[in-house]
């Protein structure tokens, strides 16, 4: 444990998210904006994150193995990656910031739409809300990608379709106070079984399982193929809090650079915890779980 603390605080990557995190939250002061609950999630996600380390082993890692340099396959599976990135967070976007406004995409809009109106048509009673957008997310994230992926030469184990290390252990860990509010609310009648299941398969399918497919299994492996484990988990983070840029800009007034201020303080923090627990487990699995239980514990 101590090796791997002196490891973080000889990374370059991790200061370089450090800086990035500061700055924001001192953007955020000087507008006026309330930093107090951005620091508290930090510190609890740095603090769990330390426990997922420590209840995890060391899997050997790519970084002490020789490797070749990436070659086009390589390239291409990350531009099929970040294309899709950029194109869902462009329409994620368009639709926070300019609501009853379509901005339709050539061949890609068809076919989201399409999945929607299944999604409308067969998950209304599996899913608590948006049945469409279930189906939509599921798609545009993972779907999509995965397929083309596939095509440019990706194996299915590479993508976080594998064996994993710790999982019920981290789970444990990451799901133990939420679980105990979810029990408390079946017992006190707040809520019901059936309830919290439709609500897990609800926000499984919205962004649980696809968002964490797109930015971890789809994203970090491929940044994997040209830089350090460190490096890796740090660029998708920072790219998963751009990639709500549009709900956090509109929470903020529409101040696009609050905004991103926002998203730096809060969603990269969320999705630096997410990477950990997807390099320390291996799999899709716990970092799925995870954030569906953080999604159905805010709400």
């Amino acid at each position: 444990m101590i090796q791997k603390l002196k490891s973080i605080f000889s990374s370059r990557a991790a200061w370089f998210y450090v800086t990035i995190w500061v700055l924001s939250l001192v953007y955020l002061v000087i507008r006026g904006d309330g930093v107090t609950g951005s620091v508290a999630f930090a510190a609890g996600i740095f603090l769990f994150c330390g426990l997922t380390v420590a209840l995890t082993r060391d899997v050997p890692d790519d970084d002490t193995e020789e490797k070749p340099a990436p070659g086009i396959r390589d390239w291409v599976q990350l531009l099929i990656v970040l294309f899709v990135v950029a194109l869902t967070g462009y329409g994620g976007y368009v639709f926070n910031m300019w609501h009853g406004i379509s901005a339709p995409i050539p061949l890609w809009t068809p076919v989201i739409d399409w999945f929607g109106e299944l999604g409308g048509r067969y998950l209304g009673d599996v899913v608590d809300h948006s049945p469409g957008l279930a189906a939509a997310n599921l798609a545009r994230y993972v779907l999509i990608p995965l397929v083309f992926l596939l095509i440019a030469g990706a194996r299915f184990s590479e993508l976080g379709f594998r064996r994993g290390y710790g999982v019920w252990r981290v789970l444990a860990l990451w799901v133990f106070i939420p679980l105990l509010f979810f029990i408390y609310g079946v017992v006190s009648g707040s809520s019901t079984v059936p309830t919290l299941l439709r609500m897990f398969v609800g926000n499984l399918l919205r962004n649980g399982f696809s968002e964490e497919f797109l930015f971890r299994g789809a994203l970090q492996t491929r940044l994997r193929l040209f830089m350090n484990t460190d490096w890796a988990v740090v660029i998708q983070a920072l790219l998963f809090g751009i990639w709500h840029l549009g709900v956090n800009t509109e929470m903020m007034g529409r101040d696009i650079l609050a905004g991103l201020a926002l998203g730096i303080a809060s969603h990269s923090i969320f999705g630096l915890a997410m990477g950990i627990i997807f390099q320390r487990t291996r799999n899709l699995v716990a970092p799925s779980i995870v954030h569906v239980a953080n999604n159905m514990f805010s709400s």
